[in-house]
């Protein structure tokens, strides 16, 4: 069929338009069906999130190539014109040109997977969604829970900023609860308490937790030996010290475990306070 140009061109908008439609069409039966399987199977929630991505973004490239092979003669045509357009969309369009090196590099190097909780600069939560302009985060607050917020952080920051995965090490993860002490504090008996009360609370897992860090440290030839719980100090003034509190913990229950070594610790010196005011009163009476 020799169509004049111009209605070889309305053709190719029309297929072009009909292409982009279908693929709309299809990603959103994908999303149905795969919330359908996941509602009726809520233990591979994870799989079918990454089935789900997987096929959206298998489907976005379907779409480009047959896009592509549509308007292929038509951009030979206007190659010089492409040249220069492409030069100016570097120089004005930097950002997005970055956004979609920022994806390549996450291809790549693959520092984080769906379902990772990790910390991209300033943002940190679990990654819910990945495409090749932006990471969607389900946020994460500092006490190390959901807000309920998704936070969609530009891939340009996978190039500029430390990316942080918690997850890397499989189930189990090292963490840090930073505790402020009274000033004059001592610190060898706020050692002792703070390792029997993070023993005791890590104690479920403490095994578990071992053999996963020594798995994790032999296949990327790390010594993580020192997973056991332990209590450092952090000068903050002059006479003022910081408990740092390092402990194996699930990478989904660090909140769970942290609020749970910190209750105790402040019930059990509320405890100590209230037994020597206690004693102070005796004395005077």
């Amino acid at each position: 069929m020799n169509l004049p140009f111009n209605d070889s061109y309305l053709l190719h908008i029309g297929l072009s338009a009909a292409i982009v439609l279908a693929g709309m069409v299809v990603v959103k039966f994908v999303n149905r069906f795969f919330q359908g399987r996941q509602l009726a199977d809520k233990e591979n929630r994870g799989s079918y999130r990454t089935w789900t991505v997987a096929t959206r973004n298998a489907i976005a490239a379907v779409v480009f190539l047959l896009l592509l092979g549509i308007w292929v003669s038509e951009l030979k045509s206007v190659a010089i014109s492409l040249t220069a357009f492409a030069v100016a969309l570097v120089i004005g369009g930097k950002e997005l040109v970055m956004c979609f090196l920022g994806a390549f590099l996450r291809m790549m190097a693959r520092p984080f997977q769906l379902g990772d909780l990790v910390e991209i600069g300033p943002h940190s939560g679990e990654v819910v969604d990945m495409d090749v302009l932006t990471t969607t985060l389900a946020e994460i607050a500092g006490t190390r829970q959901f807000t309920g917020s998704t936070v969609q952080v530009p891939n340009s920051m996978l190039l500029t900023v430390a990316v942080r995965n918690h997850s890397q090490a499989g189930r189990y993860t090292q963490d840090t609860l930073r505790i402020p002490l009274p000033e004059k504090s001592d610190p060898d008996r706020v050692e002792a308490e703070l390792l029997a009360i993070t023993e005791a609370v890590c104690a479920p897992f403490l095994a578990e937790a071992r053999h996963s860090l020594q798995e994790y440290g032999g296949s990327r030839f790390m010594d993580l030996s020192q997973f056991e719980p332990r209590v450092l100090f952090e000068p903050v003034a002059a006479d003022k010290l910081d408990a740092l509190v390092r402990f194996p913990v699930p990478v989904a229950s660090r909140m769970t475990v942290g609020q749970q070594i910190l209750r105790r610790y402040h019930r059990q010196r509320s405890e100590v306070l209230a037994a020597q005011q206690d004693g102070k009163a005796a004395a005077r009476s």
